[in-house]
């Protein structure tokens, strides 16, 4: 069930990070953290996306380590519009249900994400249409996306990435160590360097 924080918007269930600014995604318990500074209109972001996020989860889904997204939305700061903060608010809606529906959306936006100038998905209906192919229809989930039930807790989220010190997305950090998703050409690196970047950097 959501909760309303003493920030006065209402965060989703299974959020952690003080007031529900972070979406946690893995097992419980005390395990390494990997932190993922994401925006979702960032093209950088689907490419890594598409290139180790699924890998990545994997660590996750073996109890290796627990991830902790941060999202922002700069690029709406940056372009102008609303499609960082409404596919965020998409994606409080689908971590309220469950993280394997933050997982499906979180995938599903990345993998149709329209070029960063078009601000497609700053139109709830289109974020639905992107749910709904990735088989995310449940009512509860379809109203809090169309009525923008988690846009505030949206605007909080990226008001504290843009506290976080962080510069921009993707940004990968375990622990004090950062993780390189990309190579000197710009080009996403194959998913089993970023792992086993991942894997170094895991206590031992």
């Amino acid at each position: 069930m959501t909760q309303q924080t003493s920030s006065q918007h209402l965060a989703p269930a299974h959020t952690t990070g003080g007031p529900g600014l972070v979406i946690p995604y893995g097992q419980p318990g005390d395990l390494p953290v990997l932190s993922l500074y994401e925006d979702f209109r960032c093209p950088y972001c689907a490419a890594l996306e598409q290139a180790s996020g699924q890998a990545i989860r994997g660590l996750a889904d073996a109890g290796r380590l627990r991830l902790e997204y941060h999202f922002a939305a700069l690029l709406d700061g940056m372009l102008g519009g609303q499609g960082s903060a409404t596919a965020l608010s998409a994606a409080g809606a689908a971590i309220n249900e469950s993280q394997a529906d933050f997982k499906t959306l979180h995938e599903a936006l990345y993998a149709q994400q329209p070029d960063e100038s078009v601000d497609s998905y700053g139109h709830p209906s289109v974020v639905l249409r992107v749910a709904e192919s990735a088989g995310l229809t449940a009512p509860d989930f379809r109203e809090a996306v169309s009525s923008g039930t988690y846009r505030p807790w949206a605007d909080s989220v990226a008001e504290a990435f843009a506290r976080s010190g962080v510069r921009g997305t993707p940004t990968l950090r375990l622990g004090e160590t950062s993780i390189h998703g990309f190579g000197r050409t710009g080009r996403p690196l194959p998913a089993a360097e970023v792992t086993a970047q991942i894997e170094t950097a895991l206590p031992h």
